[in-house]
């Protein structure tokens, strides 16, 4: 029975690591279109007008529905906690740039249309910077900055 059990185990392992690779046609072709879409934003964007234009944003609306927290001083730019809070109905993503990183975009996560967000994570800092939050509300863009002191730098430092 163990024997069994640990064999599944493997094997189950096996399916879902060829899966995320995109061994099967059926289900990696998606998942590497995901994924090409992702990287092109991450790598385009050296400075805010071009990570905007790699995101499809035009003009975003400053908000103040968008409540970002960060610590006004992070002692290690390598891990700086950071939270939105925003009330804007129907938010579909999020994403968090740092203006003065060698990639503008630090993170972006895609959700399922929610009435009230609360999220949380944790980012790089290559030095002192606005930390822009940019929430996408069905077709439109808000977004909120803060502005971050970093004693010692995360990317690279």
């Amino acid at each position: 029975m163990k024997k069994n059990r640990r064999q599944f185990l493997i094997d189950g392992t096996t399916v879902f690591t060829l899966l995320g690779l995109g061994f099967f046609p059926a289900c990696g072709s998606a998942i590497g279109k995901g994924k090409a879409w992702q990287q092109s934003w991450f790598e385009s964007g050296k400075n805010l007008e071009e990570t905007f234009a790699a995101l499809g944003v035009r003009k975003p609306i400053v908000d103040q529905k968008i409540v970002l927290k960060a610590p006004d001083t992070a002692e290690n730019g390598a891990y700086v906690g950071i939270n939105i809070e925003s009330s804007i109905p129907n938010i579909d993503a999020v994403a968090f740039l740092v203006d003065k990183n060698p990639i503008v975009l630090s993170g972006y996560f895609e959700i399922k249309r929610l009435e009230k967000l609360k999220l949380g994570t944790k980012i790089k800092m290559a030095e002192t910077s606005d930390l822009i939050a940019l929430v996408k509300a069905g077709d439109n863009y808000f977004m909120n900055t803060r502005h971050v002191k970093v004693v010692l730098g995360g990317c690279g430092s």
